[in-house]
Protein backbone atom coordinates (compact mmCIF):
# COMPACT_ATOMS: atom_id res chain seq x y z
CA UNK A 1 0.00 0.00 0.00
CA UNK A 2 1.52 3.39 -0.44
CA UNK A 3 1.26 6.46 1.10
CA UNK A 4 -1.23 9.10 0.62
CA UNK A 5 -0.16 11.61 -1.26
CA UNK A 6 -2.22 15.10 -1.33
CA UNK A 7 -2.99 16.81 -4.54
CA UNK A 8 -2.19 20.45 -5.00
CA UNK A 9 -6.26 20.95 -4.61
CA UNK A 10 -6.41 19.00 -1.38
CA UNK A 11 -3.62 21.24 0.23
CA UNK A 12 -5.16 24.39 -1.03
CA UNK A 13 -8.15 23.15 0.54
CA UNK A 14 -6.64 22.49 3.64
CA UNK A 15 -4.97 26.00 3.53
CA UNK A 16 -8.47 27.11 3.04
CA UNK A 17 -9.81 25.12 5.95
CA UNK A 18 -6.81 26.98 8.05
CA UNK A 19 -7.74 30.47 6.80
CA UNK A 20 -11.69 29.78 7.92
CA UNK A 21 -10.25 28.89 11.47
CA UNK A 22 -8.23 31.94 11.53
CA UNK A 23 -11.42 34.03 10.76
CA UNK A 24 -13.37 33.46 13.52
CA UNK A 25 -10.14 34.47 16.12
CA UNK A 26 -11.07 38.20 16.22
CA UNK A 27 -14.22 37.68 17.19
CA UNK A 28 -13.58 34.85 19.54
CA UNK A 29 -10.66 36.85 20.90
CA UNK A 30 -13.45 40.10 21.44
CA UNK A 31 -16.12 38.06 22.74
CA UNK A 32 -13.53 36.19 25.83
CA UNK A 33 -11.44 39.19 26.22
CA UNK A 34 -13.81 42.06 26.27
CA UNK A 35 -16.80 39.97 27.17
CA UNK A 36 -19.00 41.56 25.02
CA UNK A 37 -21.24 39.86 22.57
CA UNK A 38 -22.78 43.11 21.07
CA UNK A 39 -23.74 42.81 17.60
CA UNK A 40 -23.41 39.10 17.82
CA UNK A 41 -27.14 37.57 16.46
CA UNK A 42 -27.55 34.52 17.96
CA UNK A 43 -30.00 33.42 16.04
CA UNK A 44 -27.51 33.82 13.00
CA UNK A 45 -25.32 31.55 14.62
CA UNK A 46 -27.84 28.96 15.48
CA UNK A 47 -28.42 28.70 12.04
CA UNK A 48 -24.75 28.33 11.15
CA UNK A 49 -24.09 25.89 13.33
CA UNK A 50 -27.12 23.86 12.27
CA UNK A 51 -25.87 23.94 8.97
CA UNK A 52 -22.25 23.26 10.23
CA UNK A 53 -23.64 19.88 11.86
CA UNK A 54 -25.66 19.06 8.98
CA UNK A 55 -22.51 19.75 6.22
CA UNK A 56 -20.33 18.21 8.29
CA UNK A 57 -22.23 14.86 8.27
CA UNK A 58 -22.41 14.35 4.51
CA UNK A 59 -19.02 14.98 4.56
CA UNK A 60 -18.37 12.47 7.00
CA UNK A 61 -20.30 10.44 4.99
CA UNK A 62 -18.85 10.78 1.63
CA UNK A 63 -15.04 10.76 3.54
CA UNK A 64 -13.93 14.16 2.52
CA UNK A 65 -11.54 15.24 4.45
CA UNK A 66 -11.44 18.61 3.83
CA UNK A 67 -14.70 19.51 4.21
CA UNK A 68 -14.64 17.62 7.28
CA UNK A 69 -11.72 19.67 8.50
CA UNK A 70 -14.16 23.09 7.27
CA UNK A 71 -17.03 21.73 9.37
CA UNK A 72 -15.20 20.65 12.45
CA UNK A 73 -13.83 24.20 12.90
CA UNK A 74 -17.29 25.94 11.86
CA UNK A 75 -18.81 23.13 14.78
CA UNK A 76 -16.24 24.67 17.45
CA UNK A 77 -15.58 28.40 16.43
CA UNK A 78 -19.60 28.80 16.08
CA UNK A 79 -20.46 27.13 19.38
CA UNK A 80 -18.07 29.18 20.96
CA UNK A 81 -19.04 31.95 19.90
CA UNK A 82 -22.59 31.01 20.55
CA UNK A 83 -21.68 30.09 24.39
CA UNK A 84 -20.17 33.31 25.00
CA UNK A 85 -23.11 35.28 23.33
CA UNK A 86 -25.48 33.64 26.14
CA UNK A 87 -22.60 33.98 28.59
CA UNK A 88 -22.38 37.40 28.06
CA UNK A 89 -25.61 38.69 26.94
CA UNK A 90 -26.16 42.23 27.64
CA UNK A 91 -22.36 43.10 28.65
CA UNK A 92 -21.50 45.24 25.95
CA UNK A 93 -17.49 46.64 26.11
CA UNK A 94 -16.56 50.17 26.52
CA UNK A 95 -16.44 49.99 22.74
CA UNK A 96 -19.67 48.92 22.17
CA UNK A 97 -21.64 50.88 24.78
CA UNK A 98 -24.15 53.40 23.69
CA UNK A 99 -23.29 57.12 23.92
CA UNK A 100 -24.68 60.31 24.11
CA UNK A 101 -24.87 62.07 21.31
CA UNK A 102 -22.20 65.32 21.70
CA UNK A 103 -22.60 68.91 20.43
CA UNK A 104 -20.50 69.47 17.30
CA UNK A 105 -19.18 73.08 17.61
CA UNK A 106 -19.35 74.94 14.28
CA UNK A 107 -15.62 75.44 12.79
CA UNK A 108 -15.24 78.85 13.91
CA UNK A 109 -18.28 80.19 15.85
CA UNK A 110 -17.80 77.94 19.17
CA UNK A 111 -21.24 77.12 19.34
CA UNK A 112 -22.83 74.07 17.84
CA UNK A 113 -25.01 75.58 15.16
CA UNK A 114 -28.34 74.21 16.55
CA UNK A 115 -29.08 77.07 18.85
CA UNK A 116 -32.45 79.09 17.99
CA UNK A 117 -32.08 82.49 16.76
CA UNK A 118 -30.03 84.12 13.80
CA UNK A 119 -27.23 81.50 12.65
CA UNK A 120 -23.44 82.89 12.27
CA UNK A 121 -22.59 83.29 8.76
CA UNK A 122 -21.34 80.24 7.37
CA UNK A 123 -21.34 80.81 4.09
CA UNK A 124 -23.57 80.82 1.48
CA UNK A 125 -24.83 77.40 -0.63
CA UNK A 126 -25.12 79.99 -3.51
CA UNK A 127 -22.67 81.57 -5.93
CA UNK A 128 -22.49 85.02 -2.97
CA UNK A 129 -21.35 84.32 -0.25
CA UNK A 130 -17.84 83.95 1.01
CA UNK A 131 -16.84 83.35 -2.44
CA UNK A 132 -19.27 80.99 -3.54
CA UNK A 133 -19.32 77.93 -1.45
CA UNK A 134 -20.22 75.43 -4.60
CA UNK A 135 -18.30 77.46 -6.94
CA UNK A 136 -16.17 73.64 -6.73
CA UNK A 137 -18.42 72.33 -7.94
CA UNK A 138 -19.39 73.86 -11.65
CA UNK A 139 -15.98 73.56 -13.74
CA UNK A 140 -16.75 69.44 -13.72
CA UNK A 141 -16.87 69.61 -17.54
CA UNK A 142 -15.78 72.74 -18.19
CA UNK A 143 -11.82 71.78 -19.10
CA UNK A 144 -12.88 69.40 -21.50
CA UNK A 145 -14.74 71.36 -23.98
CA UNK A 146 -12.95 75.23 -23.09
CA UNK A 147 -16.13 76.25 -22.14
CA UNK A 148 -16.80 78.53 -19.07
CA UNK A 149 -18.40 76.56 -16.48
CA UNK A 150 -21.11 79.05 -14.87
CA UNK A 151 -21.13 81.79 -17.70
CA UNK A 152 -23.81 83.53 -15.57
CA UNK A 153 -21.33 83.46 -12.17
CA UNK A 154 -18.33 85.75 -11.69
CA UNK A 155 -15.21 84.05 -10.26
CA UNK A 156 -14.81 84.20 -6.47
CA UNK A 157 -11.79 86.57 -5.86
Amino acid sequence: MEPAMLTITEIAGFAGAGLAGAAYIPQISHLIRARCSAGISRLAFEVWLLASLLTTARAIAIHAGVFIAVGGIQIVATALIMLCAIRYKDMPCRVHLPRRPAAITAPGTGTSGNEPGPRPDAGSAGPAGHGGALWHLAPTLAGQAGADPAPNLKRPT
